[in-house]
């Protein structure tokens, strides 16, 4: 796993990423999520050190924003430091969402050509030097995380659904892929990579994997301001109407979809993608849903549900969009079990099955872009 030891500018093509870590040499760090039971030797790919993902200028807002896992033991350190910008001190907000896995800073900022932007913490201090952005507003974007994918799996990924859905843009956080510097080669003018080389979390730890949650709200926050976004892993083809798609979200704020399991079968060939299988389970699963959503009717979101503020009493709460009243009636995505690194082998994805157990169902071929 790609660590980023440093705090500093992060430049992948057209995008720049900002953290903020606690230096290596200092003895404070971030603790587990007690909600999570650790044997020696679990705490493997924890993240321990980063504050900020990412920290930006939203210029149309005049606002500073950073987003990064959720402080937990360090929240209180947090909350107490100083944020400096243009030489003004400044205050801020910081909140705090250990159940979605995030925390959020946001300050409001006077407009300028530049911005020093200085936060000191007891310690240590770190500067980044930003321009305001102009935060893409009204774009419908697919976003996911991915390590050690095999390239020709994520450019047919990402032709099916530039193809398919009428997409703006595409952005794949790369969590620290041995084949990241082919992988931007190769897709080039076609998709956004992010290095999102942050700690990716214990496996099993459901509430001590922070880095693919920050992934996707930075994704809605900086790139689908207004928009729209697509959720889909890079094993999972949506199966839908685009105008369908486009209504529901509109009418709802988020459409979830449920999901066919594509098994893998034996093949005469190593190398094979999504086009080589059409046989899936006949059941519809349902109890890992993605969805499509529309930035101004959800504030976070996580790899299966929208959560969105609801004022309950005098106070704002979040609250999940159930997926029992907002799950397509017609569309679906294909989960393709041998799209994978094998990385848990204990989910036995790459567990042959045999095809008289199958329905055969070639939609995504039928789908697939001309010329592929």
């Amino acid at each position: 796993m790609l660590y980023l030891p440093y705090a500093g500018l992060y430049r992948v093509m057209s995008v720049e990423i900002n953290p903020v870590f606690i230096p290596e040499d200092m003895g404070l760090e971030r603790t587990p999520n007690a909600r999570d039971a650790f044997a020696p030797g679990e705490l493997v790919n924890f993240d321990h050190k980063t504050l900020f993902y990412d920290v930006f200028i939203d210029e149309k807002d005049s606002s500073l924003v950073a987003i990064g896992p959720p402080g937990l033991n360090l929240h209180g350190y947090m909350e107490s430091a100083t944020l400096v910008v243009n030489g003004k001190k400044i205050p801020f907000s910081l909140s705090e969402h250990e159940e979605h896995k995030l925390s959020f800073m946001k300050a409001r900022v006077e407009p300028a050509d530049d911005y020093e932007v200085v936060f000191q913490f007891e310690g240590f201090h770190v500067t980044h030097r930003l321009k305001g952005l102009s935060v893409p507003v009204g774009k419908s974007v697919l976003v996911a995380i991915s390590k050690n994918n095999r390239v020709e799996w994520i450019s047919d990924w990402v032709d099916f659904y530039s193809a398919n859905y009428n997409l703006d843009e595409i952005y794949i956080y790369d969590n620290g892929s041995d084949n990241v510097d082919e992988l931007e080669r190769e897709l080039a003018g076609r998709a956004h990579i992010i290095r999102w080389g942050y700690p990716y979390g214990p496996p099993g730890k459901r509430f001590n994997k922070f880095a693919q949650p920050g992934a996707l709200n930075h994704c809605l926050h900086r790139f689908a301001k207004d928009g729209v976004l697509f959720n889909f892993d890079i094993d999972e083809l949506l199966i839908a109407n685009r105008q369908d798609i486009d209504r529901d979200v509109e009418k709802n704020g988020t459409l979830y979809l449920a999901s066919y399991n594509v098994p893998f079968v034996k093949l005469d060939k190593s190398s094979y993608s999504y086009y080589d299988f059409c046989h899936r389970e006949a059941r519809r699963k349902k109890s890992a849903r993605k969805f499509v959503c529309r930035y101004d009717a959800v504030d976070i979101i996580s790899q299966h549900n929208t959560w969105t503020y609801r004022k309950l009493l005098f106070k704002k709460r979040l609250k999940r969009n159930k997926p029992e009243r907002l799950e397509s009636r017609r569309g679906f995505f294909m989960h393709f079990l041998g799209i994978t690194t094998n990385w848990q082998p204990g989910l036995e994805k790459l567990k042959e099955v045999p095809l008289d157990t199958l329905v055969r169902d070639p939609s995504h071929i039928d789908m697939r872009p001309k010329g592929d």
